[in-house]
């Protein structure tokens, strides 16, 4: 399977450097950025439909993988120029919410064929573990361990205070949390998130727990030990990430998606 998920962004975790040095982006007129980047973005999602059309294939066949990664890719194209604005190139997290319209985009062309958002969410969590098994292991051991440095959590840091201050109403809100290096090294709280936001704006905020559930694929890969006990996602008030270098991840989709349907968020 052909999978961008895999090798590029995607789980709702901060790139490993900040770009608060860069100036805010308006979402209006030549300066929106998923215009700026569109062919990225829209290359990104042919390679990912590359990957769900084999996924859909060979379960439900060739009919059904066609018309939905067919109706996908134009409904993500539509959708991409209307993404709220988050800062743009100043935010860490922007490139997060074309992730959360990849999941809107199959959703309604799978919806016609009696599928779910959890069906939705396990095609491309599973794509995503394909992808990332191919990470180079040594290369994501060493991009995470970065995660852990002084000069990381103090860009974190500039990147919490500055969602602190509402200059986008649609952008995260977080609080880094110093760690003791026992019980987890840092971690950090969301107030407020993009993708949650955008995913209820498009009535379908049931994506939104599915969407979450990649922060533990990444974690495993890249040796960051998260542990998260509340998401949004889930109606909780925080999401609490905990991340501890060396860590062995524990979560995964069979230990949080029997959840869901308990805390009131299944499809």
């Amino acid at each position: 399977m052909t999978l961008a998920l895999g090798a590029s962004v995607c789980c709702l975790w901060p790139a490993p450097s900040w770009a608060g040095s860069m100036g805010p982006i308006s979402a209006g007129g030549e300066k929106n950025y998923y215009l700026a980047h569109r062919e990225d973005l829209l290359k990104a999602f042919h390679e990912t439909n590359n990957g769900a059309w084999q996924y859909l294939a060979a379960r439900d066949g060739e009919k059904l993988a066609h018309a939905v990664t067919r109706e996908a890719a134009s409904r993500f194209s539509s959708l991409l120029p209307r993404l709220p604005d988050v800062g743009g190139e100043q935010n860490i997290d922007t490139p997060y919410l074309p992730i959360a319209a990849w999941y809107l985009a199959y959703y309604q062309p799978m919806q016609a064929y009696g599928k779910t958002a959890a069906d939705v969410g396990r095609m491309i969590y599973d794509l995503n573990e394909t992808g990332l098994t191919r990470y180079p292991k040594a290369q994501a051991l060493t991009e995470g361990a970065r995660w852990f440095t002084r000069s990381n959590l103090e860009n974190m840091q500039k990147w919490a205070a500055w969602t602190q201050k509402w200059e986008y109403p649609a952008n995260w809100e977080a609080t880094l949390i110093q760690g003791d290096g026992k019980d987890f090294d840092f971690g950090y709280d969301y107030q407020e998130c993009a993708v949650v936001k955008y995913l209820q704006s498009q009535r379908a905020s049931e994506l939104a727990p599915y969407v979450c559930l990649n922060d533990f694929l990444k974690s495993r890969a890249f040796g960051t030990g998260l542990r998260r006990s509340k998401t949004l996602a889930q109606g909780d008030a925080v999401c609490n990430f905990r991340y501890k270098k060396g860590r062995q991840v524990t979560q995964d989709w069979d230990t949080e998606v029997p959840k869901f349907s308990v805390r009131g968020r299944t499809s």
